[in-house]
């Protein structure tokens, strides 16, 4: 294969999108697929060729990118990546958040099938990947890390490299419950603020100058205040991490109050305002109407 052999990109929501535009600024080849001609129309009017299938994209892409829902859509399409590579076997790199041994598994899969393959989990929103300033979680081989390295340095400037395959799912999920109940954090004390009679935009300034601040306030606060929800994460999206992580901290005989909590606010949030909304829309679970007056007393 050769420079001009295309990269593929395998779902084409928020992230992938996002991923496929830093490629294209890059001037980089791309051939990508997803199930939703919508989506498929878009990549293509940005200069991406489309395929007809998974198996057709595998058979011309040098590196594959799965930027897909979960680790169960991984595992099944991973049939046909096997089926249409031909002998120069793709290097795959999965970006999505799996559980670990979801992804165990599909390393394992991998190597049975002569496809390398390199865990990528994306810390921060799509936002964040077309900016730069999103985090790559690294783990796999290194040598094979070190083969796709400036495909890597453009899709994710800022990265982190993690030990075996698994390694890189297991800080990601850690990460997302701290930056979860962060959110959730910064969406009580903003509709406590505003409950207070505090001018909501007045309070989130002086926020951020105080000993509470996080990076939150500043990516999701305004989005909150203005109950602009248009995705640059989906909220389902976070109530799917969520359940991981409570399942994942299951199997560790772990009991997480706060993000047990926090995911029960992301169900009535999705209730409220479609699972398709940003993971802002949080808030819209704790400003609703208290369900009875014996709440107020």
């Amino acid at each position: 294969m050769t420079a001009d052999t295309p990269v593929g990109i395998v779902g084409l929501g928020l992230m992938g999108f996002a991923l496929s535009a830093r490629l294209v600024d890059a001037k980089i080849p791309l051939v990508g697929f997803d199930i939703d001609p919508f989506r498929c129309g878009m990549f293509k009017a940005t200069g991406g060729r489309v395929a007809t299938s998974v198996r057709e994209l595998a058979a011309c892409s040098r590196t594959i990118i799965v930027a897909v829902y979960s680790g169960e859509q991984v595992e099944a399409l991973f049939g046909e990546i096997d089926d249409g590579a031909g002998a120069a076997r793709p290097v795959v790199i999965c970006i999505t958040t799996c559980g670990p041994g979801e992804i165990i598994g599909i390393a394992e899969r991998a190597s049975r099938a002569g496809l390398p393959l390199l865990e990528a989990p994306i810390s921060g929103t799509s936002i964040e990947v077309l900016n730069g300033t999103a985090t790559a979680l690294l783990a796999g081989d290194d040598a094979v890390l070190d083969q796709v390295g400036g495909l890597l340095n453009i899709l994710c400037p800022r990265s982190l490299r993690f030990g075996a395959i698994g390694d890189a799912s297991r800080a990601k999920l850690a990460i997302n419950l701290i930056l979860q109940n962060n959110r959730a954090a910064l969406a009580e004390g903003l509709a406590f603020a505003e409950r207070l009679g505090l001018d909501g935009h007045a309070f989130l300034a002086a926020a951020r100058q105080s000993a509470a601040y996080s990076r939150v306030m500043d990516t999701k606060g305004e989005k909150m205040l203005t109950r602009d929800y248009r995705p640059q994460s989906h909220i389902a999206q976070t109530l799917k991490d969520a359940e991981l992580i409570i399942e994942q901290a299951g199997r560790c005989g772990m009991h997480l109050p706060l993000t047990t909590i926090q995911a029960e606010l992301l169900r009535t949030a999705i209730a409220l305002e479609g699972p398709d909304r940003d993971s802002a829309a949080v808030i819209e679970a704790i400003r609703r109407p208290p369900a009875s007056p014996e709440v107020l007393r």
